[in-house]
């Protein structure tokens, strides 16, 4: 890695160290989270929800109506709304109704083509839904809509689901704080004074608050895990190319993008990470055997509690080194799964974040907007500019063009190759019976500015996006401060099915995601 690159992780980690220095002495204000909902109709998950629809033992107009109700009251704590479309959606919902009682089909029929009929989801804007929001946080594109839906939208509507809103996203999915210049910052459902994590932010904040049950986000460097993560609950990213990213916006030209982004599922409950990444995938479901009965009692588990030491590595909170632990004990106690206690990829994974980091810098950005492009503004003056509110553009937007015009320093075209070798290695060891247990972040969600600092809890994440691997945040349950933590499952290439197996067990280990409390 270069090393002006290293210089920007370090000073992200000193300005880190004094702004929680800051908050310990100065910040003496109550926690505060959102209202814990009180509609037993919002505690079930979507699977339950479509068989209670499709046995017209539920209609899909008392659940669409119950969530719009849930996100008109959390929504202004959280600000995770782009745009709504609740009216549409009830007319959708009623239409499903009118559907129900005249279709010859029967509900095994349904089940099969329709498997989310009635469903309400929610979609990060850059996702593309018809008609909705398409700004992406940019002030000048304020007022564009999406003219059609993206594939990944597309096919959950097919599949019966009603799309309710478009949800908040930093400016062009650039960066971990989820803020921009025309929403604003999304709030942990948890604590109010901290962020729900980016780029998928506003979905982890909606279904973080059991305002929404399934959402679709996209993943580039963590940008579903870590709101996963922040906000206590399951985020899948899926193996490349298995979902289509057609629709997404911004989409770089450069064809390696396919290989590293990935649309993929937030959900609540870990069950409905299998139904909606079936929905998502399509015919590819088949070759990934997602509805195969994984046996984990033939599963091998393999486990680091953290990144191997080195200046960019930030240390692990010890409640999040502690759940792999337990998540370990518990699969080889409870499933009969076989751990091995040494991977023998460990020593790979201290040079893995330097041939991530160049590979990303490596990209061609054309067809990437560049938000000050034809203006007299140096990057650097802009970037202090934005951090007092000053810019029409996000200092994080800058921070991401400053890093990719590191390309000349720390890209290097022997990384590619050495990328190649990792996974193949990784592949060759985890099979198609073995899982990583790995943290997905270093600590707690950050405060909200704080976020922008975080460039080194990137370590835990996106290596696996230039891998090309699977790999689920899993909730596992909350600090001692109330605050949510958890862990990825990583597999090997296409073994999405084993990443979403062990997402079910640790549900029943840590209680999956944990409603707030008064």
């Amino acid at each position: 890695m270069g090393v002006v690159l290293k210089l920007i992780l370090v000073l992200g980690r000193t300005i880190n160290f004094f702004l929680k220095f800051w908050w310990m002495i100065f910040s003496k204000a109550e926690r505060k989270s959102v209202p814990p909902s009180k509609d037993d109709l919002l505690l079930m998950s979507a699977t339950k929800l479509a068989e209670l629809i499709r046995k017209k033992k539920v209609s899909s107009e008392d659940v669409v109506r119950a969530y719009i109700n849930r996100i008109k009251e959390v929504n202004p704590l959280i600000n995770a709304v782009v745009q709504d479309r609740f009216e549409d959606a009830l007319k959708d919902a009623k239409g499903i109704t009118d559907y129900l009682r005249t279709t010859s089909l029967t509900e095994e029929e349904l089940q099969k083509i329709k498997p989310l009929l009635g469903v309400p989801v929610t979609i990060k804007e850059s996702c593309m839904l018809s008609g909705m929001s398409l700004a992406v946080g940019v002030v000048s594109r304020r007022g564009i809509k999406a003219e059609n839906d993206g594939e990944a939208v597309a096919r959950l509507k097919m599949a019966g689901a009603i799309p309710l809103l478009v949800s908040n996203t930093p400016e062009l999915t650039t960066g971990f704080y989820c803020f921009n210049n025309i929403t604003g910052k999304t709030c942990n459902p948890y604590d109010l004074s901290r962020n729900s994590g980016g780029s998928s932010g506003g979905e982890g904040a909606l279904i973080g608050s059991g305002s929404s049950l399934v959402g679709i986000g996209s993943d580039l460097a963590g940008s579903i895990r870590f709101p996963a993560f922040c906000c206590g609950i399951f985020g899948h990213k899926p193996s490349p190319r298995v979902i289509p990213i057609r629709g997404h916006f911004p989409s770089p030209s450069d064809k390696k993008l396919h290989d590293y982004l990935s649309i993929g599922p937030l959900t609540r409950y870990a069950e409905d990470l299998k139904l909606t990444m079936t929905v998502l995938c399509g015919k590819q479901s088949i070759e990934l055997r997602l509805n195969d009965k994984v046996d984990l009692s033939k599963l091998r588990v393999y486990y680091m509690q953290e990144a191997p030491v080195s200046i960019i590595s930030p240390p692990v909170q010890d409640e999040i080194k502690n759940s792999i632990l337990e998540s370990v004990n518990y699969l080889e106690k409870t499933s009969g799964s076989k751990v091995i206690h040494k991977c023998a990829f460990e020593e790979d994974f201290r040079e893995i974040f330097d041939i991530s980091s160049s590979l990303m810098t490596n990209m061609d950005l054309q067809g990437y907007p560049d938000l000050l492009k034809g203006q007299s503004h140096n990057y650097y003056l802009e970037f202090l500019k934005a951090l007092f509110g000053q810019s029409e553009v996000t200092s994080q937007y800058i921070n991401f063009r400053l890093q990719m015009g590191l390309k000349n320093i720390i890209s290097d075209k022997k990384h590619f190759e050495m990328n190649d070798e990792i996974k193949r290695k990784i592949a060759l060891e985890l099979r198609d019976d073995g899982v990583l247990l790995y943290p997905t972040f270093h600590k707690i969600a950050p405060k909200h500015e704080a976020v922008m600092f975080e460039l080194l809890g990137s370590v835990y994440m996106m290596p696996f996006n230039t891998l090309g691997l699977p790999a689920t945040n899993v909730p596992c349950g909350l600090t001692s401060e109330g605050l949510p933590i958890g862990l990825q499952v990583i597999a090997a290439p296409n073994q999405d099915r084993l990443c979403l197996a062990v997402a079910e067990e640790l549900e029943k280990c840590f209680g999956g995601w944990i409603p707030q409390k008064n």
